[in-house]
Order: structure tokens, then sequence, then C-alpha cells
């Protein structure tokens, strides 16, 4: 097994080696040399998205689910926060409530990062 395992060690010591002494050349900036990459041509383009408003639907989709969630959620607690006290259930009030501060905390959080962005992309 110890001469497998030198025979393999002297085999990956021969191509380090190799590699080593030949270095191909990487990309360069400049887009001169033979093989370079040209990186002068990368940018960030909208434009060059396809069907760039379908994208735009998906995400406003979304938004609109996860408001109208949020909102159903709040009007859920609400109304079994009334409602438990007077049937005598008052831990379905109390779970009513719970229910009320998730919804609002999740229309907090799906709310929060659109105005900020919008924002600082105003700015």
């Amino acid at each position: 097994m110890l001469t497998h395992a030198a025979a393999w060690l002297a085999a990956k010591a021969t191509i380090v080696q190799a590699q080593l002494l030949d270095p191909t050349p990487g990309p360069s900036g400049d887009g001169n040399l033979p093989g370079g990459f040209d990186w002068s041509k990368i940018g960030p383009d909208p434009k060059q998205v396809p069907r760039s408003d379908l994208f735009y639907s998906l995400i406003n989709g979304a938004l609109f689910l996860g408001v109208a969630a949020a909102l159903t959620g709040l009007i859920g607690g609400a109304i079994v926060f009334g409602i438990g006290p007077v049937f005598g259930a008052h831990i379905l009030s109390d779970r009513g409530k719970t229910m009320m501060w998730k919804a609002s905390l999740v229309a907090i959080i799906i709310g929060s990062p659109v105005a900020i962005i919008s924002f600082f992309l105003k700015q």
C-alpha cells in the first residue's frame, strides 16, 4: 500500500511541477492578449433581460399576496380576539391577540423593504 501512495505522490508531484513551470495566461483586462477575456464589455444592462416586465409582474403579484395574507391575518386575529371573551374562551382571545401581532409583524416585514429600497433609489 505504501508503494501505491508513493507512486501516486510522485505522479502528482510531476503534474504540479509541470503546471508551475508552464503557467497558462489568465484573463487580462486589456483584451489585447490572444485568448484573453475583454472585461470592458461586461456591465449591468436591464435592457438585455428578456421579458423583464414579466419579472416585475411576478414580484408585484407576490407583494400583493403577502400584503393580502397579512391583512387577512390581522382581520382574523381581531375577530378571534373580540369573540373569545364573548364565549368565555379566553385562550382564543390570547391566540387572536398573538395572531394580530404576528400579522402586523409580517406586514412590516413585507412593506419595509419596498419603502427602504425606494427611498435609496430616489436619493
